[in-house]
């Protein structure tokens, strides 16, 4: 495979990630004291999910970078690119927003499709304040055109380095460059992966 297309795919959903333990431990406190308490645990469950992530959604909208102008799987695609064309192993990278067809497609060897299905923060330890980090759910796929074979999949949970309050992140520019930062590492660990898998020394 000495010809690859690189094809970034997918919606990709912001979020905040909190995984708080309130409400839960209150209503836990409330439902050991209450003979029907066991009754109530499922809806107590449910009701804890419900609130954490409407506060989810109310951080994600106080610091998802500027007017949406990242595009995950586009920034991990073509850092992705780079590096494989960096590792001059491949006759040729393209990195593509849509799927090559016609001709385009039967001048390639593989197709290896990028998706972030969610980004954004999450809590990474607990305290006063709690510190939170830029994460990415990160998948990719490498498929022969024409007859669909999978050669190459993988899925990736990428954390950043930086532990910060989430007031820092308040700051949408730095949000900015904290997640594109995060996503460029992510298409060069893809890179990494795929020279190991197929036995390629970057």
């Amino acid at each position: 495979m000495r010809r690859v297309a690189i094809v970034s795919a997918g919606e990709s959903r912001f979020a905040v990630l909190e995984h708080s333990a309130e409400p839960g431990r209150t209503f836990d406190e409330i439902l050991k004291w209450n003979t029907y308490g066991p009754l109530f645990r499922p809806l107590a469950v449910l009701v804890h999910q419900g609130v954490n992530w409407l506060v989810g959604l109310d951080r994600a909208a106080d610091t998802a970078p500027d007017g949406g102008a990242v595009s995950p799987p586009l920034i991990v695609a073509n850092a992705l690119a780079r590096a494989l064309h960096a590792s001059g192993r491949f006759e040729e990278i393209r990195a593509l927003v849509r799927e090559p067809v016609g001709e385009a497609r039967r001048d390639i060897d593989a197709i290896a499709r990028v998706t972030v299905p969610e980004w954004g923060l999450m809590r990474v330890r607990a305290g006063d304040p709690a510190l939170v980090s830029a994460f990415a759910d990160v998948r990719a796929q490498m498929a022969v055109p024409g007859t669909g074979v999978i050669v190459w999949d993988t899925s990736q949970d990428v954390t950043g380095p930086e532990r910060l309050p989430l007031q820092s992140f308040k700051d949408r520019r730095f949000t900015r460059q904290q997640l594109v930062d995060l996503l460029e590492r992510a298409g060069q660990r893809l890179a990494s992966e795929l020279l190991y898998a197929k036995g390629v020394e970057p």
